[in-house]
């Protein structure tokens, strides 16, 4: 048996260290020992501060009290069952969808634990464990894929739409994020993209109403703001998860416009472990940026402090890193 501890969330914004112990690895499972895990500033946040939609919905168990917090890990395989030892030896660095623990275990081909993917050297790196938001930012190219030279524009350069931003230009589409705080406008920038600071400067900066408009803020109001900036029969992907209502005119914004409104839910996409394999390859070979976005790597022991940094508005950081080695 192993000994592991792990962050558990028991009331909203009280966060516990609990222990457990995890046998050894079955024939086709890997018990891996996690080296970073990051920060989900959306959803984990909402579930850490109670502001989750879930929580209302007596049918949802995911969203309730207590709850093991987080879903970006990147680790090293300790521990190997005998049908995938010679895929994942020890010493695999691994990234899952492993929580906020010091091990866990995982099927790499497919069964009841969740699934891992191995990584490349050049991806042992803490900025690793944002595949997993790249992925979410994945969503909105593969329901809303923009053709080469097509003016798209994302609203909001938190991580998820700095990466969807960043997979539309890896495909050829004409992009521009807009973003008030000049802190994330500059991360964005480095990261290659192109941002304006008001999203009513979209069209002028890429020369036109754009085609395909992405909300990723999760703001009500700029789901709204998305219908009136998109173009006569464009698309409207909705990537983040918007917490709250607004007012929407269907005859002015959609129906007269005809435009599509798409809802990019991460479970839309069909195959997750493809689209994982597809970022570790982008990632790979420098088509997608993880360093750039990486502000701040932390203690684990430390992440109840900085889950309340992230709760009053984490000014001046925007990817986080925890290492449990620090």
């Amino acid at each position: 048996m192993t000994k592991s501890k792990y962050w558990a969330w028991t009331a909203k914004e009280n966060a516990e260290l609990r222990s457990e112990e995890i046998g050894a690895p079955g024939p086709n499972e890997v018990l891996i020992r996690t080296r970073y895990t990051g920060i989900s500033p959306g959803t984990e946040m909402a579930l850490y501060m109670m502001t989750h939609v879930g929580f209302a919905d007596p049918k949802n168990t995911y969203a309730k009290y207590p709850h093991r917090g987080g879903y970006l890990n990147v680790g090293i395989v300790e521990e190997v069952g005998d049908d995938v030892k010679a895929d994942f030896p020890p010493g695999t660095w691994v990234y899952s969808s492993a929580g906020h623990c010091q091990y866990s275990i995982a099927s790499p081909h497919g069964g009841p634990a969740r699934g891992c993917l191995r990584l490349s050297e050049s991806l042992q790196v803490p900025e690793a464990a944002f595949l997993g938001m790249a992925q979410i930012g994945y969503t909105a190219p593969y329901l809303a894929p923009a053709s080469l030279g097509q003016k798209t524009a994302v609203l909001g350069a938190g991580l998820v739409g700095n990466f969807a931003a960043q997979l539309y230009a890896a495909s050829g589409a004409d992009v521009a994020v807009a973003e008030k705080d000049s802190f994330r406008r500059a991360i964005a920038e480095k990261c290659g993209l192109t941002t304006v600071s008001d999203a009513d400067e979209l069209a002028e900066r890429l020369g036109g109403e754009p085609s395909i408009v992405v909300e990723a803020t999760g703001v009500p109001a700029l789901c709204v703001k998305s219908f009136e900036l998109v173009a006569q029969g464009g698309r409207v992907a909705i990537l983040s998860s918007p917490r709250g209502e607004a007012t929407v005119n269907f005859y002015n914004h959609i129906h007269a416009k005809v435009i599509s409104v798409i809802g990019a839910h991460g479970k839309a996409v069909a195959d997750g472990k493809a689209a994982g394999a597809l970022m570790i390859e982008l990632a790979g070979k420098g088509a997608l940026d993880l360093a750039g976005v990486l502000t701040h790597v932390e203690s684990w022991q430390d992440a109840p402090r900085v889950w309340e940094i992230y709760a009053r508005g984490a000014q001046q950081r925007l990817g986080t890193v925890f290492d449990w080695e620090k």
